[in-house]
């Protein structure tokens, strides 16, 4: 098999569960890390067969991605801006929303400070708090989680990626782990967000395959987290301090209101997409 008979293979393979331009998405990021090649030698060398090893993986890979189990989890590999990380079903798979919320919290005048510390609740793969610490070296940074696999994939990513980073086993629902918790001069989370009633409507690779824990809350609050963490806030977060959240656009109004009625100061920023996905909060 070439390279250019396997990437028609996954594309009309994946073509259906995908959309075609998705489809393509998909075995781009296989090819590319199954020959080493980006898409302009890929071209070049399209006759070149596949090495016996190459062909394995390919045929192990296309069977993992026809049960539609993400490309990242069937690689072992996501990348979050220029970094890569290990992920596998135990954390979610980094989103570019995210990013953009990471970015926003290096942009603030307090992060500006050098030696300011920064908490990542629900950590998950670690790579909120990697990627601050990789552009921030000055930064003390520290992530948190209540899954136990999940900090184990965390501290991996951290050593690979060579990023000191603090890790604590908590769950923030509970006060007396919570307690336990560093105080911090910013506070960063991508919580569970997805009520779920709206569980039906994600697409199958999310559903069955990414954690439940880091995804649902019950339908009957479901900005639960949200106001856990402003809790937290309030008694953790110092004098000063800043705390970025990714949200459901759904809920923006109503999380607003909640942190406006704690005594926060709110900016709301809209997402690439243009939908209400992130809050800046403070307190004077």
């Amino acid at each position: 098999m070439t390279i250019e008979e396997a990437n028609r293979l996954i594309i009309a393979s994946l073509t259906g569960p995908y959309e075609e331009r998705e489809a393509a998405s998909i075995s781009s990021l296989v090819m590319e890390r199954l020959t080493g090649m980006p898409k302009s030698l890929r071209l070049l060398h399209k006759k070149n067969p596949f090495t016996a090893k190459q062909q394995e993986v390919f045929q192990q890979w296309l069977a993992e991605l026809l049960r539609q189990r993400p490309v990242q989890y069937v690689m072992g590999e996501a990348w979050f801006g220029p970094f890569a990380f290990y992920v596998d079903e135990n954390v979610l798979i980094p989103r570019p929303e995210t990013e953009e919320l990471v970015d926003w919290l290096l942009k603030d005048n307090v992060t500006a400070d050098p030696g300011k510390s920064v908490l990542d609740i629900g950590t998950g793969s670690g790579c909120i708090p990697v990627y601050i610490k990789k552009k921030r070296k000055d930064l003390h940074v520290m992530g948190a989680d209540i899954s136990e696999e999940a900090l184990k994939i965390a501290k991996r990513n951290a050593l690979a990626n060579d990023a000191e980073i603090r890790f604590y086993l908590s769950d923030v629902r509970d006060p007396m782990q919570t307690e336990k918790l560093p105080y911090a001069d910013l506070i960063i989370s991508n919580p569970p967000y997805i009520p779920e009633k709206q569980k039906a409507l994600l697409d199958k690779h999310v559903r069955d395959f990414e954690p439940a824990l880091a995804l649902f809350v019950p339908d009957e609050d479901p900005i639960m987290f949200y106001k856990i963490i402003g809790e937290f806030a309030i008694q953790k977060m110092n004098p000063g301090g800043r705390l970025f959240l990714e949200i459901h656009h759904d809920y923006a109004k109503n999380i607003v209101e909640w942190y406006q009625e704690k005594g926060f100061l709110l900016e709301l920023k809209k997402d690439f997409s243009g939908n209400n996905r992130m809050i800046k909060a403070w307190r004077n």
